[in-house]
């Protein structure tokens, strides 16, 4: 794929992610160097979400887990955090430092930027907070003698979970389920703390745990409701073929036309799944990308007023290569957005689209609106819409 790498996906996103949080984790906002300096003086370890615009799973983890009051008192009072993005500034040689691959991936390191534990993907609060304590705690040679005992199997249940996360937080997927549907034998039970335990560590409708979800489907729905398990368990189904790898469209479209033998989808759930697909795969599919997310902006998200779904598509195109008609596409996605809400983020998004079309005058309208809504809600992030504002000042064509 061709990647127009502009600084709207990051606006997007990083927005988003550095969102008022009273409750959550209070992320750093300083450079690498600060961010050391903080750790080695409050005598800290690191924790670092590797994330990227595109990617569904850390967008989850900023919206959903990092908000939480919970997870922010534990990490706020342990760790020094910061967000790092793997595309950008710094983050790229930080990603390449710690061979990162995939996102999100979370690393714990001290001040001499030596990793002390690393894990990846989403997870449940509880996980989270679990992963955060074997950083502080996990000795070296851990590991290996969590694998001794679990290849004599003489790991018990609590000690069982306790390795799968040491597995998980190596990156090692097959390990993983391995011996997560260990645990899963010795541990299934009907209750909502395993219903968010499943939900965050599987995604295969093969797995023996969503099989037992299904099979006691009603009684997860009496627990954590109806809506909640119906969703899990579409989700599922869906991201199987969303983010499927495929050697042709013809392949793709073959297997979510399976799909829709299986369950009922509706068409803004279809155009939402293309959409994903189509921003994620790694061949240029700009044409049925702008397709699907067009039909998708008009059809529902301007009727439901859907402004952060237009964010999302609006990011999502700017990983292809845009001519003018495309950008003039994106442009009204922005406008709706705008529309719909007079906010910091739908004002850097509708500035970074008109620094694509080079109407520089519009373009720092935008950002200095956005700076003004931002300082006027009392929002946190007013020096990165002024790192943008910058660039755009810089812009020249």
């Amino acid at each position: 794929m061709k990647n127009n790498k502009t600084f709207l996906a990051a606006v997007i996103l990083t927005l988003l992610t550095l969102s008022a949080k009273a409750d959550g984790i209070d992320f750093n906002k300083g450079n690498w160097e600060a961010v050391k300096v903080a750790a080695k003086a409050q005598n800290k370890v690191i924790f670092i979400d590797f994330y990227t615009d595109w990617c569904a799973p850390c967008k989850f983890m900023a919206q959903t887990i990092f908000p939480l009051k919970n997870v922010g008192d534990f990490y706020n009072k342990n760790f020094i955090c910061v967000q790092i993005n793997a595309e950008k500034g710094e983050g790229i040689e930080l990603r390449k430092k710690y061979a990162v691959g995939s996102y999100p991936t979370m690393l714990y390191t001290n001040d001499k930027e030596e990793i002390v534990y690393r894990t990846s993907g989403s997870t449940s609060a509880n996980e989270f907070i679990d992963q955060g304590k074997l950083a502080l705690t996990a000795p070296s040679g851990d590991l290996a003698k969590f694998k001794a005992k679990y290849q004599e199997n003489k790991l018990n249940k609590e000690e069982l979970y306790s390795y799968y996360l040491r597995v998980k937080a190596q990156g090692q997927p097959k390990e993983t389920k391995e011996v997560f549907d260990k645990y899963f034998a010795e541990a299934a039970n009907v209750s909502a703390d395993m219903f968010q335990t499943i939900i965050t560590s599987v995604n295969s409708s093969e797995s023996k745990a969503f099989i037992y979800l299904e099979k006691h489907r009603e009684e997860f729905s009496k627990l954590v409701g109806k809506e909640k398990v119906d969703n899990y368990i579409k989700g599922t189904l869906i991201g199987e073929v969303e983010y499927g790898s495929y050697k042709s469209n013809n392949e793709y479209l073959t297997a979510k036309n399976q799909l829709k033998s299986k369950i009922n989808l509706s068409e803004k759930e279809l155009l939402n799944m293309d959409a994903n697909h189509y921003c994620v795969a790694k061949e240029d599919y700009k044409e049925p990308y702008m397709q699907a997310a067009s039909k998708l902006a008009e059809n529902y998200l301007y009727v439901s007023n859907d402004d952060l779904g237009l964010s999302h598509l609006i990011g999502g195109s700017f990983r292809f290569k845009l001519n003018k008609e495309d950008l003039l596409i994106v442009r009204s996605w922005a406008e709706h957005a705008l529309a719909i809400k007079d906010n910091a983020l739908n004002n850097a998004s509708l500035a970074m689209v008109y620094k694509s079309l080079k109407d520089k005058e519009q373009a720092l309208k935008y950002i200095n609106k956005a700076l003004e809504v931002c300082l006027r809600d009392g929002e946190t992030y007013a020096s990165r819409i002024e790192m943008f504002k910058k660039e755009i000042e810089n812009a020249e064509y």
